[in-house]
């Protein structure tokens, strides 16, 4: 057997990391600039970070979400902390797009409807949902085409404007900066647009903050810069510094029911352990 062949891969064969450097099997260095997933966020192999990973490890690994995990708690609690966002409650999962596929369910749920705005160059995964909200035809099968996602031109007001009057809108979904659509940045007055519009007509501001989250911009969140608050907002890359986790911030207008989402590894041990160092890290380290 050997691999799917859906990444166009370096010739390069990393087997070591510290901080911001790679070394290669033939023990050349190199200087990690690779931004774009913005997945190691206080440096490779920090050792608040391995030691926490480490330690949990010889405690326990993973148990099911049959249980009280504290740990899970802990980190809801710092990151409501340090984000600003401490009267939101939390859900965790394992990758980003399960963060907007959950996202996405809930605004469904707490609305009763079914349109969502999402804009050009936008990528929220390539799952279900969250791909049928992402704008490459190239990676959205037949099985993810849905007409429940109307496609907006970026930072167009009137066109935001016109959408909600003429359709039934669940949520506005928008990257807090694009990544995979070239760094777009979103401006300030859209941002603010899309909170007074969510509100008027009822829909949910969903603000996917996986990959400009996490002190990337200067602000725990990239739309925090606008002075708006979301109704929710899902976080993976930086969340974890490598480890695969990912998680939702809800807003306190949206109950929780038992049984409404569900996750089998998410909120595990390990990765509780990762993203509480990394919490820890920015708050220690500023």
């Amino acid at each position: 057997m050997k691999l799917f062949d859906v990444y166009p891969l370096f010739d390069l064969n990393f087997v070591e990391a510290e901080g911001s450097y790679l070394w290669n099997d033939r023990n050349e260095k190199y200087l990690d600039l690779y931004g774009g997933h913005a997945v190691i966020s206080i440096g490779h192999s920090h050792p608040t970070y391995v030691t926490m990973v480490t330690r949990q490890l010889h405690n326990i690994g993973f148990y099911s979400n049959s249980v009280r995990i504290p740990i899970q708690e802990e980190v809801a609690k710092l990151l409501g902390k340090v984000s600003g966002y401490d009267n939101y409650e939390f859900f965790m999962c394992n990758s980003g797009a399960e963060a907007n596929e959950n996202a996405l369910k809930l605004a469904s749920f707490h609305t009763n409807k079914k349109k969502v705005i999402c804009f050009s160059k936008a990528f929220h995964g390539r799952t279900a949902a969250a791909v049928a909200a992402t704008d490459n035809k190239k990676i959205i099968a037949p099985i993810n085409e849905s007409d429940n996602f109307i496609f907006l031109s970026f930072n167009d007001i009137e066109a935001l404007d016109e959408a909600f009057k003429t359709n039934d809108i669940a949520a506005v979904i928008i990257e807090g900066i694009q990544g995979v659509g070239g760094v777009q940045i979103p401006t300030t007055a859209f941002l603010q647009k899309i909170r007074v519009l969510c509100d008027r007509y009822e829909a949910l501001f969903i603000a996917d903050e996986i990959q400009s989250g996490y002190g990337r911009t200067g602000k725990f969140f990239a739309h925090q810069h606008a002075n708006v608050q979301a109704d929710i907002i899902t976080v993976a890359k930086g969340m974890g510094n490598g480890f695969p986790v990912g998680g939702v911030l809800i807003s306190p207008i949206i109950e929780a029911k038992h049984g409404l989402l569900g996750t089998t590894f998410g909120g595990n041990y390990l990765a509780c352990a990762a993203s509480k160092a990394v919490l820890e890290v920015i708050e220690t380290e500023n």
